[in-house]
This record gives structure tokens, C-alpha cells and sequence, in this order.
């Protein structure tokens, strides 16, 4: 049943039903576990290293994206990279849940809304601000998206285990990156928001649509809690990106 709503966006249909699903096209060929990276660099230098095979491709009239397989002891994963924004987002977990992903751990970068964070501070997001519009197909309109209590629960376990520094927090999910105003950079701030992003909103609804598992984690980039923006060369930052990757292959593991 369709929810009419004055506004489109805030229009929501309770049947499950799609006429397109990637489970229609797509076959059941990877491993359960999946991290995802939006860094492509250094998983460059990471498949490189561990000589990791590929298993499989997110496809699209843009570009293909490699899926590899990696194996640690006895457990077995995949690691990929996603489509970007919020709509690539929901896009990358529907396929590779029709492909037989449940478990999701994922690393990024996010903008800062609080100036005393430093460059590379970890941070797990436990809601997101929906301020985009893939959410709201897969769940009924709200100003927030929560992530699993119990997987929050396990990743805190995991992190302090590891004497991994890190905080907890609200983000902001934007689809426009060009329309972060000082007003509403305040206006998110005073809402509670530590970091802004594109995809967290996305990532959140489609994991309780489809009931799986799924953190993200992120870690503190360019600064835009002020009137200017200081990029602060946060994607240069080669040694936290690798260090994120390595640790969400730890983190997925005992998901």
C-alpha cells in the first residue's frame, strides 16, 4: 500500500514487491562476509599485497568494480569497493546480497562538523540524518536511521579489544555536497551531527530492509564546522586508509 504524501519524497510503498530485483539477474557466488572500501588506492596496494583474486564485478555503464576474495585461516571473504551517493550505495547492497552477502563492514572518509576532531580520528556512526532520497523507499519517512544496536554492540567489543581509539556519533547523510551551507552545517551541528557524508542514510535502510548485518566505519577528513572550508589534504592520508581496510577485515570476521 502507497502512503500519498503532499511531497513525493515522503511517499512510501509497504509492498516489498520490486518489478526489478537483482536477485533476478544475479547468482548466489560469494562469500558471506563483505567489507567495502572507497578506498580505491590503497585496496590497489592491499590486493596487491595478499595477491587476492577476483570472484566477481559490480557492473555498470560507468565502470565495472572488481570483487576479490579473501581468505584468512578458515574464514572467507570478499572485499569491494561501492558505487558513490546514496542511490550507488543502496545499489552495491542489493547486489551483493542477491550474490550471497549478509555481514557488511564498511570504511570511508567523512567531512567534520566538530573542529576538535583531528584528521584521521575514527569515528562509528550509530544514526545518520536522512537528507537524501534513497532511504526513503526503503523505509517509512523519519528524520533518522539507526544501525543494529547489536551489531554497534559487537564492533565496540571488537575496537576496544584492540586498544582502538574511536567515538560514537550521529551523521549527516547529504545527496548535495555543493549545498553545505554555513546555516545548515549549524543547523545539523546543533542536531547533533559530528560528520557529514553521502551514503550512511543509504547503507542503514537498505541493512534493516533486508535485515542484515552492517557497520561503517569513518574516519575524520576535511573540516566544514566553519565559514571556510579546510580540506586539510585528508585524502592523502595513505596510512589511516590502509589501516581502516585492514581493520574492517578484522571487524567482519567476528560479525
Amino acid at each position: 500500500m502507497i502512503h500519498v504524501h503532499k511531497h513525493p519524497i515522503c511517499e512510501y510503498d509497504e509492498d516489498r514487491n520490486a518489478i526489478i530485483r537483482a536477485a533476478d539477474f544475479l547468482d548466489r557466488c560469494l562469500p558471506e562476509k563483505c567489507v567495502i572500501t572507497f578506498f580505491r588506492k590503497e585496496l590497489g596496494q592491499f590486493v596487491q599485497e595478499h595477491n587476492l583474486p577476483i570472484i566477481g564485478y559490480l557492473y555498470s555503464e560507468v565502470l565495472d568494480i572488481p570483487i576479490y576474495k579473501y581468505e584468512t585461516g578458515e574464514d572467507q571473504l570478499c572485499i569491494t569497493m561501492p558505487f558513490s551517493t546514496a542511490p550507488g550505495a543502496a545499489g552495491t547492497i542489493e547486489e551483493l546480497h542477491a550474490m550471497g552477502c549478509n555481514q557488511f563492514v564498511i570504511c570511508g572518509g567523512a567531512g567534520c562538523l566538530q573542529k576538535d576532531m583531528t584528521v584521521g580520528n575514527l569515528i562509528l556512526p550509530t544514526s545518520a540524518v536522512r537528507d537524501e532520497g534513497t532511504s526513503y523507499h526503503y523505509l517509512p519517512p523519519a528524520r533518522e536511521v539507526t544501525c543494529n544496536p547489536e551489531t554497534i554492540k559487537t564492533v565496540r567489543e571488537v575496537l576496544d579489544s584492540m586498544n582502538v581509539s574511536y567515538v560514537t556519533g550521529k551523521t549527516w547523510t547529504t545527496d548535495a555536497f555543493y549545498r553545505e551551507t554555513p546555516d545548515m552545517v549549524k543547523h545539523r551541528k546543533e542536531e547533533g551531527c559530528i560528520t557529514v557524508e553521502m551514503e550512511t542514510a543509504a547503507f542503514f535502510a537498505v541493512a534493516e530492509f533486508h535485515q542484515l548485518q552492517l557497520a561503517q566505519l569513518l574516519y575524520a577528513g576535511d573540516d566544514v564546522s566553519g565559514e571556510k572550508w579546510d580540506k586539510r589534504a585528508w585524502n592523502q592520508r595513505k596510512n589511516v586508509r590502509a589501516n581502516l581496510i585492514e581493520l574492517a577485515t578484522r571487524i567482519i570476521q567476528r560479525l
